[in-house]
């Protein structure tokens, strides 16, 4: 399949690399010069893309670009593939523009840039059900995927997951303090929580924060503004108390402010460590 690729980033450049090992023709467009050194895609402008291309992924930064991006797309006769993480609102705006010629489909993604290049996402699902069956031999080759409805549904179900997520990865940053003063060996702590009732998809995490060493993977910066997101989207439908989602989002707020989490996420920790050793 010929597929295009608007936006570079970690995820899109993994996107990319991982469907051209599995022998798909990819063309890749970055405003960033830098990003098509780590992409191995063909680069395309999106107007040349959309003559080229039977589907074409959107891995933005916001709502704003990838309305930039379908007007650049305007003529494009393929499907559109929107992986970018949106509010309920933007979504919605992103749905008139769309309406009007384009066949857009919903993508939200779960996961990190290292399961991007491995093909192994959790892909959330949501527009036309015909278009979904039409594109599951390329959403194989991406990850798991899964049905959920509307784009807003799956669009919701993202953001409630980034809310659970995020919250772990604040308690484990807890968790991670006390391990340390119990000089507690990190993987073999991870292997015995992981066994019972402590089990979680943020353990490897827990593993970078026990040891202070953060990989790069999702920063604190993203993490918070897509918290933020969904708290946000959450009211939108009447839902006004999230505590821990609240309490965590104040956390990276504080976080950002000292400069911490430019790797990821996890750095959080950080945040507990400078806290707990004043005086």
């Amino acid at each position: 399949m010929k597929v295009g690729v608007i936006g570079l980033g970690r995820m899109g450049s993994g996107m990319s690399n991982n469907l051209i090992r599995k022998g798909h023709e990819v063309y890749g467009f970055d405003v960033n010069q830098e990003s098509y050194n780590r992409c191995k895609a063909i680069p395309m402008q999106p107007q040349e893309m959309a003559k080229r291309a039977d589907v074409i992924i959107l891995s933005l930064p916001t709502g704003n670009e990838v309305k930039e991006a379908l007007n650049l797309l305007k003529d494009f006769r393929g499907t559109i593939i929107d992986t970018t993480t949106l509010s309920v609102d933007e979504v919605l705006q992103v749905l008139d523009q769309a309406s009007i010629n384009l066949d857009y489909f919903t993508c939200r993604l779960e996961r990190g840039p290292k399961e991007a290049n491995e093909g192994t996402l959790a892909i959330y699902c949501g527009g036309d059900r015909k278009t979904y069956e039409k594109l599951n031999p390329l959403l194989n080759d991406m990850g798991e995927h899964v049905y959920l409805g509307s784009h807003v549904q799956a669009t919701m179900l993202k953001l409630l997951g980034n809310i659970i997520g995020t919250v772990i990865v604040a308690l484990n940053a807890e968790v991670s303090t006390v391990m340390r003063t119990l000089d507690l060996d990190p993987e073999t702590a991870v292997k015995a929580l992981s066994m019972g009732g402590a089990n979680n998809a943020q353990l490897f995490r827990l593993i970078w924060q026990a040891k202070g060493q953060h990989h790069e993977s999702f920063s604190l910066d993203l993490a918070q503004h897509v918290v933020e997101m969904a708290i946000n989207s959450c009211k939108r439908y009447g839902v006004k108390y999230l505590p821990l989602a609240e309490l965590t989002n104040g956390m990276m707020l504080t976080a950002k402010s000292l400069g911490i989490g430019k790797r990821d996420v996890s750095e959080i920790s950080k945040l507990l460590d400078m806290i707990n050793s004043s005086k």
